[in-house]
């Protein structure tokens, strides 16, 4: 069945321990609402039976480690409202199974991997309130399952492709 280990709104401080990325029955991960600072360990790329990681309003900074693409069963991926900054990970696009990758309200810069067209289970993808620049990859028009999409308060420029509209 796995480990679910739910500490949201706890009052929580410190930085997330790399020995986490021991827990090889790891399942679900809840730890959104604290105060956690420091980066993602590498080592949370280990949890090969992780479904759900959210760290949701924290203080997280750093980067989106690139070992996040070997989650294999990950299913929702929220970073939102930290101070995550570089770019978005090719390496994501690896996440077969992702359904949300909510990344928004962070610092994160650089342009939307035309990669991201990979996540063919993707049905929300929520990047606004970051510094994203570039256009919107044509690529996008191959999340067939996508019902939302929030890129607003972004650098982003050019014209909406059109092959979103041919999304159902």
């Amino acid at each position: 069945m796995g480990t679910w280990v739910d500490l949201h709104n706890q009052g929580l401080s410190g930085t997330i321990p790399p020995q986490l990325g021991d827990n090889s029955q790891l399942v679900e991960l809840y730890l959104w609402n604290n105060s956690i600072s420091g980066t993602i360990p590498p080592e949370t790329g280990k949890l090969s039976q992780l479904w759900q990681f959210d760290l949701y309003n924290n203080s997280i900074s750093g980067t989106i480690p690139p070992e996040t693409g070997k989650l294999s069963q990950l299913g929702v991926l929220a970073l939102r409202k930290n101070s995550i900054s570089g770019t978005i990970p090719a390496e994501t696009s690896k996440l077969s199974q992702l359904g949300v990758l909510s990344l928004s309200n962070n610092d994160i810069s650089g342009t939307i991997p035309p990669e991201t067209g990979k996540l063919s289970q993707l049905y929300m993808l929520y990047l606004y309130n970051n510094s994203i620049s570039g256009t919107i990859p044509a690529e996008t028009s191959m999340l067939y399952n996508l019902t939302l999409l929030k890129l607003y308060n972004n650098l982003i420029s050019g014209s909406v492709p059109s092959q979103l509209n041919s999304l159902p």
